[in-house]
């Protein structure tokens, strides 16, 4: 006998930044999302110290994909539609998720319901900025229901994501492609993402690190820059601490020849190494408003172009990862006598 639970979670922030076009692709997928998560059988860990169990969950998204929809109508872009908000709030961005977690024998209890919620909204957040960078936005979250006022909603900013995707195609490297939302659900659901609450294997430390890149706002300071280098050390087993060129030349073996607008590396490590010795400035946190990441930009100590064009490689080589079923990459070097 199958019991369920419902958990709702309000989105006041939900639509986020895209273009005419972009805005078309995002809500094709959040079409594809509303179908692909009925009943689907979902395995997770019930707790902070918990095991992992069976359990199926249903998302509903109508309301999200109702006030995607309404944004392009309205405005012609979800930009725009953003832009609209700023001088007439009756332009609405928010919007909501309805959760259902079903087990056998007795429904989940509270705890754990927002518990498996959470992390399957984790690996929601994972799949979807794979899918496509930018396309999932949770700014201005609370859980909402009876109970409800007892737990805190986590929230997943899409800029950074947003901004990879427009330096990738900018800087015409590295190239995304188009993989299914099946097969990057199937790939997360094999890396075991889910069925634990620290990351032991290098897989999960990246998807980890991804979703601390995900709760970053406009300031893209050096430990945004932290976050993005950890992630490409990790995934291209780049762990010395003098490993530049490698880093380079391993992700050129992967995603071709680096283009010279995209050639982050030499700015990730600079930074990183001054964090670490102290010499990077520190901002106070910013006032969040609608100006403040243009205002932002143009902050010394910002690292705008650095972070964006490393979290656009981070997402290729997953990307890469999945097209090869594969959880990681392996290097031999080779030995020539000349």
């Amino acid at each position: 006998m199958a019991s369920s639970r419902i958990v709702h979670l309000y989105i006041g922030k939900a639509i986020p930044p895209a273009d005419a076009s972009g805005s078309e692709q995002i809500i094709a997928l959040w079409r594809q999302l509303g179908t692909f998560f009925s009943e689907r059988s979902f395995e997770a860990q019930n707790g902070l110290k918990g095991s992992a169990r069976p359990y199926r969950i249903t998302m509903d998204s109508s309301r999200l994909l109702a006030a995607m929809e309404q944004a392009r109508d309205e405005s012609g872009s979800f930009s725009d539609h953003r832009s609209a908000h700023i001088e007439n709030p009756a332009n609405r961005i928010d919007a909501e998720l309805a959760i259902t977690l079903a087990a056998d024998g007795q429904a989940p209890e509270e705890v754990e319901s927002y518990q498996v919620a959470t992390v399957f909204l984790h690996q929601l957040v994972m799949a979807v900025n794979i899918i496509r960078p930018g396309a999932i936005q949770i700014l201005d979250a609370r859980f909402t229901g009876e109970g409800a006022h007892r737990f805190e909603a986590q929230e997943f900013d899409a800029l950074i994501f947003h901004g990879a995707l427009k330096t990738a195609a900018l800087n015409d490297w590295p190239s995304f492609g188009s993989p299914r939302l099946d097969a990057v659900w199937s790939w997360l659901e094999n890396t075991g993402v889910a069925g634990r609450g620290t990351a032991i294997q290098d897989i999960n430390r990246v998807l980890f690190t991804l979703l601390k890149v995900a709760e970053q706002r406009h300031e893209y300071s050096a430990r945004t820059v932290l976050l993005v280098m950890y992630q490409l050390e990790v995934l291209l087993d780049c762990r010395e601490a003098r490993s530049l060129e490698r880093l380079r030349n391993r992700c050129q073996m992967v995603l071709g020849k680096i283009s010279e607008a995209s050639d982050c590396f030499n700015e990730l490590y600079d930074v990183r190494n001054s964090l670490f010795l102290a010499n990077q400035p520190v901002h106070r946190p910013p006032l969040i408003c609608h100006s403040t990441a243009d205002e932002l930009r143009e902050q010394i100590g910002q690292h705008n172009n650095a972070v964006e064009a490393g979290t656009a490689i981070v997402l290729a080589l997953i990307q890469d990862l999945i097209a090869h079923d594969a959880k990681a990459f392996e290097f031999t070097e080779q030995l020539s006598r000349q």
